[in-house]
């Protein structure tokens, strides 16, 4: 019978490792979060942590406006935007942001 030697490195500290880094990846938030990409001249990005905390702008900082409104059993929640301030924001909970898209929840 033939017996296998398993390796001497320590693999409970490296999968500890691989845990944090998850960990840490998953509160990582880059510093701005795209909406619209057509091309260079023409994107919409969110610059705030919450999509209805300020208003979109192009990469370049200058404004390019999107406001989403919903209606949830006659009263009207913001989605997205700073417009109308009568509407009140609706909470955000979550935030995923995906090399093709990015989704809010």
């Amino acid at each position: 019978m033939v017996s296998v030697k398993q390796p001497r490195f320590a693999t409970i500290p490296l999968c500890l490792f691989a845990v944090f880094v998850a960990a840490q990846a998953a509160e990582l938030r880059p510093p701005a979060v795209p909406l619209v990409t057509h091309d260079p001249y023409f994107s919409i990005w969110s610059f705030s942590d919450r999509l209805n905390e300020s208003q979109t702008k192009h990469w370049t900082g200058a404004a390019n406006s999107l406001v989403s409104l919903v209606r949830i059993d006659g009263s009207v929640y913001r989605l997205m935007g700073t417009e109308p301030r009568s509407a009140k924001p609706l909470p955000q909970t979550g935030l995923l942001v995906l090399p093709t898209h990015t989704v809010y929840s």
